[in-house]
């Protein structure tokens, strides 16, 4: 069985091939962008979303609590490891042909992308929000929207958004895999993020924050697995 030492230096070996025919991972211009947007929303956006989502039209309130929880990652995740580890054990014990056996291994890695995005893209944002400690719209009443407490629970636990990280990472991971349907996968997305707003859970920075990180995951991602040859294009089925 490959150790860790084997496996980074297989790692180092694909690289090594592959790297040099895709783009450099970017992140200085996503960051500075994001961080301009979130100043805006907080500065002007923030306490006057939270006051206008109290007074929202019903139907809409009901649409936001009932697709919010499409940003929790758990079914996700659940869903992608099934696949691949299915799609592995098949690969490695199934009688296939040589055609099926490319699709499967486009399968196992389509479902390690999207599974990695939105886990380790998760995992970053959880730990970042418990840092900086931002009380959540509950508490904007008596605290305000710039009151910040540090590993002090949930309600402190405003920024970045959890559920729009994920939003972020499963749409950048969805538009990579189906880019001629991209341009409707993001906006789903951001819409998606934006119902933590309307369910009252978070502040548009928190949502601009979490959904742009998560986007820039998965985007940093696909271009990872790319420079280790571990291609995302569909084969012809």
């Amino acid at each position: 069985m490959m150790g860790l030492d084997g496996f980074l230096n297989w790692l180092a070996e694909r690289r090594a091939q592959y790297s040099a025919s895709t783009p450099p991972i970017r992140w200085k211009t996503w960051a500075a962008i994001t961080v301009l947007l979130v100043v805006l929303a907080m500065v002007f956006r923030d306490s006057a979303l939270t006051l206008a989502a109290r007074h929202e039209p019903h139907w809409l309130r009901v649409l936001a609590e009932n697709t919010t929880d499409i940003g929790k990652s758990w079914w996700s995740l659940t869903l992608t490891g099934i696949v691949f580890i299915a799609a592995i054990l098949i690969i490695r014990y199934g009688d296939l042909a040589a055609a099926a056996r490319v699709r499967l291994r486009y399968v196992a890695t389509a479902s390690a992308y999207v599974f990695l995005s939105v886990a380790l893209s998760g995992i970053i944002t959880n730990i970042v929000k418990r840092i900086i400690g931002r009380a959540r719209p509950p508490l904007f009443d008596a605290e305000g929207a710039f009151h910040f407490k540090a590993f002090s629970g949930h309600l402190y636990e405003s920024f970045p958004s959890g559920h729009s990280t994920t939003d972020g990472a499963m749409a950048m991971a969805l538009a990579v895999l189906f880019p001629s349907i991209r341009i409707p996968i993001l906006i789903l997305g951001g819409f998606l993020a934006l119902t933590r707003i309307m369910v009252g859970a978070h502040y548009l920075s928190d949502v601009i924050a979490g959904y742009s990180f998560g986007l820039w995951y998965a985007y940093m991602s696909a271009l990872f697995f790319a420079k280790h040859g571990f291609s995302l294009k569909r084969p012809r089925w």
